[in-house]
């Protein structure tokens, strides 16, 4: 792991011609798809932060509960709040850029470490990794029951519990989004 906490930029793991890029003043995140692949970021939601998303160029569906809907640039920006289940789509043949900052603003460290822990070579294929990262976060999956208040404890037991005592460890351990629940002196 690097010390550069700025202006970080990934590629995505398994998809051609995705990058992430994490920026500062504003923070800010930008996803970039050249339009080689689709690219979708499955359904989920945050406990602790709204999201606000705005497209720079092209076109992203993005479903928010039960409502799907295209966002262009002329759309201005999407509000996503706070427990409000969300996932984004952006197809293939068309470039696309999209800007997501958050409410209230994430620390520009927590955001590049959650990102540097989630595509971590391997990551995104251990279930128990993935979880790991979304329990400290702050991301909680939806799931195909319908059990809402199943996806939180699935996070907490899972993340927290299970794949630490499996051996999993986060890559970069300072991953703390959340001052409520992983206050700065915490140890864990």
């Amino acid at each position: 792991m690097g010390d550069c906490l700025r202006d970080e930029s990934w590629a995505v793991p398994g998809l051609k011609g995705v990058t992430l890029t994490v920026l500062q003043n504003p923070l800010r995140t930008c996803v970039h798809s050249t339009g080689e692949a689709a690219f979708r970021i499955p359904l989920h939601w945050h406990a602790s932060h709204d999201e606000i998303h705005v497209m720079l160029k092209g076109t992203v569906i993005i479903t928010q509960g039960n409502v799907r809907k295209v966002l262009r640039p002329e759309d201005g920006a999407c509000i996503r709040p706070r427990g409000v289940v969300h996932g984004l789509e952006f197809c293939a043949g068309e470039e696309a850029i999209m800007e997501e900052t958050t409410i209230p603003v994430e620390p520009t460290e927590q955001k590049i470490i959650f990102f540097r822990n989630l595509f971590f070579p391997g990551m995104l294929q251990s279930f128990l990794g993935v979880m790991q990262v979304f329990y400290y976060g702050d991301a909680y999956p939806k799931l195909p029951t319908g059990f809402r208040w199943l996806e939180w404890p699935m996070v907490v037991v899972l993340g927290r519990w299970v794949a630490p005592l499996l051996g999993y460890q986060l890559p970069d351990k300072r991953l703390r989004l959340d001052p409520n629940r992983f206050p700065p002196n915490k140890k864990d």
